[in-house]
């Protein structure tokens, strides 16, 4: 299978080029490469490349920064995801979009499933809903999989700033209100090739298993690591961040089971694997 990866060089991107790339022939873009936004220049890349499948990644992911810059995030979340399907749809190309545990609001106790009602808090929540939207109105035989609390090899995020942050001060306070799944890169990347491989369609929930507060994610960190650093754990509303979070972001991944036999580990399992290289 051929495959075209936009918004390659993120963090999601190097590890598929790792595994996937054993099995598969992939193209790697990226925005200097190719704009999503840009239908014509799309339709160039697919036209010239012809791949089997498209895998999107890119989206404007800067949570609070969506709050500020709204235009920019419903033109990259929601009308770039919408072309890129006319496209593919028009090409016969299977698309496979991600989105995430911010088109829910949170306010449910038990884990979300993929037919559960989205009810999104901020920006970011409503622009990526409305792609999933536009996206599977466009391209029925679409996929999309939806991540949560992502981490690994390839750039910033809450386990290298949390370390940075008590290794300069000593102690931290992380929020102890917002509940999800710590969920390791590696990881997604059979589910999102068994999904393709398989020609399913759709929304899928993928998360490494079990969950937990950030607070209780950074302790765990710092445990692993041997790190000692006071941490305390505080209100989402102490931070007073522009964008509001869903206090529930944890997945019911059921139906990824029960369509491809696939079951991430827990997210536990997963952090050890990540941080002390274990198997």
């Amino acid at each position: 299978m051929k495959i075209l990866v936009t918004g390659g060089k993120g963090l999601l991107g190097r590890n598929i080029e790792a595994q996937i790339g054993k099995e598969h022939s992939l193209i790697f873009t990226d925005i200097e490469e190719w704009d999503i936004t840009d239908e014509g220049q799309g339709e160039e890349f697919i036209r010239i490349h012809r791949p089997d499948a498209v895998i999107n990644l890119a989206a404007y992911t800067d949570v609070d920064g969506c709050e500020v810059e709204v235009e920019k995030a419903w033109r990259i979340n929601c009308e770039g995801p919408s072309k890129l399907a006319r496209l593919c749809e028009r090409y016969g190309v299977k698309l496979l979009h991600t989105s995430t545990d911010y088109v829910f609001d949170g306010t449910k106790d038990t884990p979300y499933k993929e037919e559960d009602e989205p009810n999104p808090l901020s920006v970011y929540g409503r622009t990526k809903l409305q792609g999933e939207v536009e996206v599977l109105k466009i391209n029925p035989s679409a996929l999309i999989v939806r991540l949560e609390w992502l981490y690994g090899e390839g750039g910033e995020n809450f386990i290298t700033k949390v370390v940075r942050l008590a290794k300069e001060r000593g102690r931290i306070e992380v929020v102890d209100d917002q509940k999800g799944s710590p969920t390791y890169a590696p990881d997604v990347v059979l589910p999102i090739k068994k999904l393709l491989e398989k020609g399913l369609s759709g929304i899928y929930h993928v998360a490494n298993s079990g969950s937990c507060t950030w607070f209780q994610f950074a302790k765990e960190v710092f445990s692993l690591l041997k790190i000692d650093a006071e941490v305390n754990p505080i209100t989402s509303d102490r931070l007073n961040r522009k964008a509001k979070r869903p206090s529930n972001s944890v997945y019911d991944c059921t139906k990824l089971k029960r369509d491809t036999g696939i079951s991430l580990r827990s997210w536990q399992d997963a952090l050890r694997a990540y941080l002390i290289n274990t198997p």
